[in-house]
């Protein structure tokens, strides 16, 4: 990225959407990252209130945005929106990245590829091991699915026993052999 006082016409736009998001240190990382790089991007934060999503969703194709990341709570409810859902997000249920597309929005998921890349990087092999989860959300939704397709046997755990409880049987329903 230039400069922030260079920002100009020709700046890709990118960002976070999330409820609340001003405490993301994502803008810090990625513009970080963009003025490394030398791309004429900046990422912005995007408070967007639950009831205001699908506006906002239109509103990043209007003003030209190349992509978002998405967190909570809109990992799941952004799926309405998309025009196009990759597997991972589509078997996960959730979306975290949005990338742009000619009629709209593909979404993705990042959090399988990247967990399993963090595993591989360190030798973690997930075959025959026991893993416990600590969440139900969109995250931990990713991880399950990650270690149960490695070979895992996981255990969830929520604060909302029901959330996990959920998570569970939607994961012994794409994983039957683990149940």
């Amino acid at each position: 990225m230039t400069p922030m006082n260079a920002i100009n016409g020709r700046t890709k736009l990118v960002g976070v959407m999330g409820w609340p998001v001003e405490h993301s240190l994502s803008p810090q990382m990625h513009n970080a990252a963009f003025a490394t790089l030398g791309l004429n991007h900046c990422y912005v934060p995007l408070a967007v209130a639950p009831d205001r999503l699908r506006e906002a969703v239109a509103g990043l194709r209007a003003l030209g945005f190349v992509g978002c990341n998405v967190t909570v709570p809109h990992k799941q409810a952004v799926r309405d929106y998309m025009q196009e859902i990759s597997e991972e997000a589509q078997v996960v249920g959730a979306v975290n990245t949005l990338v742009r597309r000619e009629d709209g929005w593909a979404g993705h998921n990042s959090d399988v590829p990247g967990f399993l890349a963090s595993l591989t990087e360190e030798g973690f092999h997930c075959q025959g091991k026991r893993a416990l989860v600590l969440g139900a959300g969109g995250a931990a939704r990713g991880v399950t699915y990650a270690l149960m397709r490695g070979g895992a046997e996981v255990v969830i755990l929520n604060r909302t026993p029901s959330r996990a409880e959920a998570l569970a049987r939607d994961m012994s329903t794409l994983f039957p052999e683990a149940t």
